[in-house]
């Protein structure tokens, strides 16, 4: 290994270290300041939320249902690092089963489910997609009841990447039974050629702490 491959994977590990504590010290924050909200004269729960918090919507595409989950920030790297990893899917199960509580039944877990994951960036810098934490999703999905398994015989997955029109990072993850995937994808990029604002989702006055 030459002198500059020694330092480049040095200073790679160096900043790979500080991005996991980045990450780490983000999801601490967020449980304090979910702790500090409960105090406010308009919070609505007694108890801590997951910051930031998912938001859950669904809508009707004909037969099909889609259930929508909005996620602020970008999705995390993957890196092998057991506890980082595990706080990121604690984070992502909390945050979307505490959206999608009231709302359990609304119908049976589907057998057979399309998962499309857009990922929406601020700006137009070159990132990578298959290196991002989509199984927390996914788990999180799974564990809230939306699909019945995660095994490739139930679910087939897609992502893809948009420039966010209000130029923020924010995750959108559609579930709809497999039969309406064609459509499904068409109908999001249809919106987005629109000049659909996806991150309109996390408007404070339509969702209340």
């Amino acid at each position: 290994m030459s002198f500059w491959e020694d330092q480049a994977r040095n200073k790679a590990e160096e900043v790979e270290g500080m991005y996991r504590q980045a990450v780490e010290l983000s999801f601490k924050l967020g449980k304090s300041l979910a702790e500090w909200r409960t105090m406010l004269h308009e919070s609505t729960s007694p108890d801590p939320k997951a910051y930031p918090p998912c938001i859950y919507s669904t809508y009707m595409m004909k037969e099909y249902p889609v259930y929508q989950f909005s996620y602020q920030g970008m999705l995390p790297l993957y890196l092998k690092d057991k506890q980082y990893t595990n706080q990121i899917k604690d984070y992502y199960t909390k945050a979307t089963l505490e959206a999608t509580v009231a709302f359990q039944t609304e119908g049976p877990a589907l057998k057979s489910a399309f998962i499309y994951t857009c990922h929406f960036f601020e700006n137009l810098m070159i990132r990578d997609l298959d290196n991002r934490n989509r199984s927390a999703i996914i788990n999180a999905i799974r564990y809230a009841g939306f699909i019945k398994d995660d095994s490739w015989k139930e679910i087939e997955t897609m992502e893809s990447g948009f420039l966010d029109v209000g130029r923020k990072n924010h995750v959108q993850v559609f579930v709809t039974p497999s039969q309406n995937t064609l459509k499904l994808i068409e109908n999001v990029r249809e919106k987005y050629r629109a000049g659909h604002d996806f991150s309109g989702m996390f408007e404070p006055d339509k969702h209340p702490l």
